[in-house]
């Protein structure tokens, strides 16, 4: 009896040890063997839900650190290559910017390109309209439109229009030529059938209707000149004297209801 209780206590004695050992051993580890740091990479999310078509400013951005398993691989780091971009759909509070959601900067729709409060319209062009077709877009233009003379009847009055060449709109950007936003200057340009412009409301109803009812030139502005000059048109009198000009009557045949020679002075004196 005696021996078996000497056993046991061995027995427990010993298993003591090896847990002590364990317990030392895992301790040791834990310790003095630090787990490996979470890498984590800076990525920028919005304040709050942006809708499609809105032009990304610094404030609706913030920047946060996310473990590396959780960035999006199409997430946009660089907040320059954020701001003053437009968003092509929704993006919702706290969500990572990614490159897919932006607007590229090529503007391929031209929607985007329209500069806020403007409209875009199209009219009808040739190589001599156009400036020989050296206009290209992002170029700003002025108007000018032709008007042939005009007989308005006004109850028992007939006002006279007579034919001027005037500056419609100044300082008009140019949106596209045909339907290319951006030409390449390596390759020869053809010969454009239309010039899209940015216009305001206001404009854009000036512009439709110098296209309907006269004919058109465009002018070229250089880099920078944004001056706008109200002039008042040119007629044939602004340019001419009346020099050598005369008013000549002419009389009616009641026959044949056509104009009559004006009579020369020699010709009166013949019939006296």
């Amino acid at each position: 009896m005696e021996t078996v209780n000497k056993k046991i206590i061995f027995i427990s004695i010993f298993m003591a040890l090896i847990t002590t050992f364990l317990v030392y051993f895992y301790i040791t580890n834990s310790t003095t063997k630090p787990q490996a740091a979470v890498e984590k990479i800076k990525v920028f999310v919005v304040n709050k839900t942006l809708p499609a078509k809105h032009k990304i400013v610094d404030g609706d951005l913030r920047e946060e650190k996310v473990s590396k398993q959780y960035v999006n691989m199409k997430a946009v780091q660089n907040k320059s290559e954020i701001v003053g971009r437009l968003t092509k759909d929704t993006i919702i509070e706290g969500e990572q910017i990614l490159k897919d959601r932006l607007v590229s900067n090529d503007k391929t729709s031209l929607v985007y390109s329209v500069p806020e409060g403007k409209r875009a319209i199209s009219i009808n062009i040739n190589e001599q309209i156009a400036v020989s077709n050296l206009i290209r877009p992002g170029d700003y233009v002025d108007v000018i439109a032709n008007f042939e003379k005009e007989d308005v009847e006004d109850h028992n009055n007939k006002i006279v229009y007579p034919k001027i060449t005037k500056t419609v709109l100044e300082n008009i950007l140019v949106l596209a030529l045909g339907q290319e936003q951006n030409i390449d200057e390596a390759k020869a340009p053809e010969s454009p059938k239309t010039v899209t412009f940015a216009v305001s409301p206001e404009e854009a109803e000036k512009l439709v209707y110098v296209s309907e009812f006269a004919s058109l030139r465009l002018t070229l502005r250089s880099v920078g000149d944004t001056g706008v000059i109200k002039t008042q048109g040119i007629t044939r009198t602004d340019l001419t004297s009346d020099k050598n000009s005369k008013i000549v009557p002419y009389t009616i045949d009641q026959t044949d209801s056509l104009p009559q020679q004006p009579q020369t002075q020699q010709n009166v004196k013949g019939k006296k």
